[in-house]
Order: structure tokens, then sequence, then C-alpha cells
């Protein structure tokens, strides 16, 4: 398999919206999705003191909403529409934010002092799923991910991704980078 790094400078304000540009072929966000939602995440790990319902309430309250659309220029018609339509929105099996703006915990990426590292990789091939049962949800949930018989994933959470068939070829994996 050939590999390819390609390192991308970023800084502090920028950083969370490039991650999300990267996945955006799975997000399938738009520009202004992509910069409310990066800010969301931004003040999420500013406020991770907070208990998560308790965060989630006061990063959405109307003080917090009006900073954030003084930060990105946006109108509050705008900016509510945006929120509600990341409400709708799906990835990796569940809500981008779920009703009360708790954030997907896929999306709880936090870059170290050195950055974000995130690995895709594009396998030729079919992907198959490894299923167990579990009894609280009721449902058949992946727990493995096995391609050419090397396990790649662990831990997937419940549900599968919006459009996700088992014929798809690729995976990904998102990490901070070693130090």
């Amino acid at each position: 398999m050939v590999t390819k790094l390609i390192p991308i400078p970023s800084d502090d304000n920028k950083i969370y919206r490039q991650i999300l540009g990267v996945l955006n072929f799975i997000t399938r966000l738009t520009d202004q999705e992509i910069d409310v939602l990066a800010e969301i995440i931004k003040l999420n790990h500013e406020y991770s003191a907070l208990p998560e319902d308790k965060r989630a309430r006061f990063i959405l309250s109307t003080d917090m909403r009006k900073d954030m659309r003084n930060v990105l220029d946006i109108e509050e018609k705008q900016f509510n529409s945006l929120i509600s339509r990341l409400k709708k929105k799906s990835f990796m099996g569940g809500m981008v934010l779920n009703k009360v703006g708790i954030l997907h915990s896929e999306l709880l990426f936090k870059p170290d002092a050195e950055g974000f590292k995130i690995e895709i990789i594009l396998k030729k091939g079919a992907v198959s799923i490894i299923k167990t049962k579990v009894e609280s949800p009721k449902q058949d949930i992946p727990t493995e991910i096995v391609i050419d018989n090397i396990k790649t994933f662990t831990d997937i959470p419940a549900g599968r991704p919006e459009g996700f068939t088992e014929d798809d070829d690729f995976n990904f994996e998102l990490s901070a980078p070693k130090e």
C-alpha cells in the first residue's frame, strides 16, 4: 500500500475547521455548518470542566450564540437555522448534535500541542463487519471491521453511518499525534 503524508500548517483558531474539512467526505456539511460546528467543538473543549449536559446548554445559550454569531459574522436567523440543521445531520451512526445540543462523541477530537493526526486508509476490496448482540439497545452493533483478515477498528458506536454499505471500500481512524 502506498503511503502519502501531507503535513498541513494550522493554529488554534482554524484547526477544528480544518479537521471537519478533511472529514467532510463523511459529514457532507456546508461551509457555514463547518464553521458553526468547529466553533461549538472549540467551546466544548474550553468549557470541559462543566458536566456534559450543562456544557451543551451553556454553549447553546442565548449569550453564547450571540458570541459565536459575532465571531463567525452570521446573522441570528441564519445561525439558528444552521444549529437546527446540525441537529438533523448524522455522523457515524449518531446525530452531529443531539436534541439538547450534546456533540457526537466522535466529534470530541482535541488536538494536542503538536496538532492532530488523521489517518485515512482507502482500501480496495470489500469491508466485512463482525456483529455482536447487545442486550441493552436490542440491535446488532458492529464491534470490529476486518479487511483481508486484519482488524482495523474496535468499539464502533452503535448504528451505521448514513449511506453505509458493506461494499464501501474506505475506513479511517482519528487520533492525536504521539508524543
